[in-house]
């Protein structure tokens, strides 16, 4: 069985991806104010749309796909191509704004930043991948409805 071909770049966000999520978590306290338990919800709420829409073979924390993954284009994934980073920033959002810090504040930023620079990596390896995703894609937002 051949192996996949190894992806630092790939494994590098992740890394980040995970560490910005742990510092948003633990870099402060958890007392919210509704507004601020209402977007986390909200956050979970995609991330629950993305899993039971991806369908099969096709989750990984990885931007590059599975072998012999299928594209997704269904559910939360005709509104947005990649609703976990969504979720990510939701979440994410909730914590800074909600019960803000330094430490909150610097990770949303950061995380933000190595989504972005994530997305852009993915849809390479899916466009790789699969020729046809740039035009299945076309009018569905990357990220966040209405604005990337």
């Amino acid at each position: 069985m051949p192996t996949a071909p190894k992806d630092t770049i790939g494994a590098l966000l992740v890394f980040g991806q995970f560490a910005c999520i742990a510092v948003l978590l633990v870099g402060g306290g958890w007392n919210l104010p509704w507004w601020g338990w209402a977007l986390f919800a909200l956050g979970l709420l995609v991330f629950l749309l993305a899993a039971s829409s991806l369908g099969g073979n096709n989750f990984t924390v990885m931007p590059a796909p599975r072998e012999g993954n299928t594209l997704s284009k269904r559910g939360i994934y005709t509104i947005v191509r990649h609703p976990m980073y969504l979720s990510v920033l939701l979440c994410g959002s909730a914590m800074a704004f909600g019960a803000p810090s330094p430490w909150r504040w610097a990770a949303l930023s950061v995380a933000l930043l190595v989504l972005v620079v994530k997305v852009h990596h993915e849809e390479r390896r899916l466009t790789e991948k699969h020729p046809e995703y740039p035009e299945l894609m076309r009018g569905v937002a990357r990220l966040v409805p209405g604005v990337w």
